[in-house]
């Protein structure tokens, strides 16, 4: 009984660093990924702000939406921006809203579209001023 003992100290250490490297490596993916889908949305939530703050002014946030989200590190090849003003012509005091929508799919471990299929989306409302 002794000998046979022997032979299967090597084995323990190995499947107990294959057994950790099973459950180890998808669990650190699916962090990445989460902290991945914070961040963007983080993101997105900044730039519907700003956006929002450039429409109520009159002006095209588009662009500046665009040029944060790439220096934030997203592609704006993924990124929608939608600008909605009120019922009414463009003027003081109505509502306008900017709402962002991005394809997350590229450089994700994990395929989060069937738990979120629209991708990620964020929107910001102000009056005009």
């Amino acid at each position: 009984m002794k000998k046979n003992d022997h032979t299967r100290n090597g084995s323990v250490i190995v499947e107990f660093a294959l057994l950790m490297a099973v459950l180890l490596v998808p669990l650190l993916a699916g962090i990445w990924d989460t902290a991945r889908l914070i961040d963007m949305n983080q993101v997105l939530t900044r730039a519907a702000r700003e956006g929002v703050v450039l429409a109520s002014r009159g002006d095209d946030p588009a662009p500046r939406v665009l040029d944060y989200v790439r220096s934030e590190g997203l592609s704006s090849d993924n990124l929608t921006v939608t600008v909605q003003h009120g019922p009414e012509e463009p003027g003081y005091g109505q509502e306008v809203s900017v709402t962002l929508s991005y394809d997350f799919t590229d450089g994700m471990v994990y395929p989060w579209n069937g738990l979120l299929p629209g991708g990620l989306s964020a929107s910001a409302y102000a009056k005009m001023e």
